[in-house]
């Protein structure tokens, strides 16, 4: 047999490997992209509804066991918190406003850079925002429209509690059930303003954190839409059949899972842009 393969040169030729789509979100890698590195540092920042003041954080501690870890795991960014000095409240009131700005602007970037793909890989993002417009469409502004930026997509009105819990999840407590479970799933650990956050939160005494969180909700609750957040991550796509949600297109299965603002009543639609060029947008005719 040895012979008759070598007399007709029989190899194995391997398979080549089908690159994966281009429009496919990185969302399974690391941390998050940092908005500073890819946004114009002299920008002016998000502004937010509410100043935050009177804010006071905790003494300082030596870290031991668990507070260990969660250090690590925030890579020590609750080192920046006091920029300024402990002797100068206005200027850490200051440095926290910037703070709690810079979250917030870098909570909607990382919404869609966590975005799910769809199963394939060949196949793209069921994003409809183009791989070269995301970072400069991921703001706060996309958040706000009742045209959710996905190629397919299913949604629920959410309650007043329902909302809440997703605000609890996006921006827990420490030490929360909605932290623990966050810590242990997908997306949230992964993701820098979610750190950023953390580590804020966990240098400030309950009374600041309850400002802090105060403000993050009265800009959480101007969005139409947020991810339909799970117990063990940020995004889910697995298809919902039970009464209340709605798939768009009309006869789909599956897709992003949207929580819609109980304060809003807009029509739900899809919006397609231009993936080649910096054309207009098209607005599904989907409900």
């Amino acid at each position: 047999m040895d012979e008759i393969k070598a007399a007709f040169d029989w190899s194995v030729i391997p398979q080549s490997k089908k690159p994966s789509n281009k429009q496919r979100t990185q969302n399974r890698s690391g941390k998050t992209r940092d908005v500073d590195d890819l946004r114009d540092p002299d920008r002016q920042l998000v502004h937010l509804a509410t100043r935050i003041q009177g804010v006071s954080v905790k003494p300082a501690v030596r870290l031991a066991g668990r507070d260990v870890e969660l250090n690590e795991l925030s890579r020590g960014e609750e080192q920046e918190v006091d920029e300024a000095g402990d002797d100068d409240a206005q200027a850490l009131e200051i440095a926290i406003n910037q703070k709690v700005a810079k979250i917030y602007e870098q909570f909607c970037f990382d919404v869609i850079e966590k975005a799910p793909n769809r199963k394939s890989r060949q196949a793209g993002s069921y994003l409809s925002i183009p791989l070269h417009r995301r970072i400069d469409l991921a703001r706060p502004e996309l958040l706000m429209t009742p045209a959710l930026p996905f190629q397919q997509a299913q949604y629920y009105r959410c309650s007043t509690e329902q909302w809440e819990k997703h605000f609890d999840r996006i921006f827990p407590v420490p030490s929360s059930p909605e932290a623990v479970q966050n810590a242990a799933g997908q997306n949230f650990p992964n993701c820098t303003y979610y750190k950023r956050y953390m580590a804020l939160a966990g240098t400030l005494q309950p009374p600041s954190l309850k400002k802090i969180r105060g403000a993050l909700k009265v800009e959480f609750d101007k969005f139409v839409w947020v991810p339909y957040t799970c117990s063990d991550r940020m995004w889910g796509t697995g298809a919902k059949n039970t009464r209340g949600w709605t798939v768009l297109p009309s006869g789909a299965k599956g897709g992003p899972m949207i929580a819609i603002n109980p304060r809003q009543r807009q029509k739900i639609t899809l919006v397609m842009f231009d993936q080649h060029g910096e054309g207009d947008t098209t607005d599904s005719e989907e409900d």
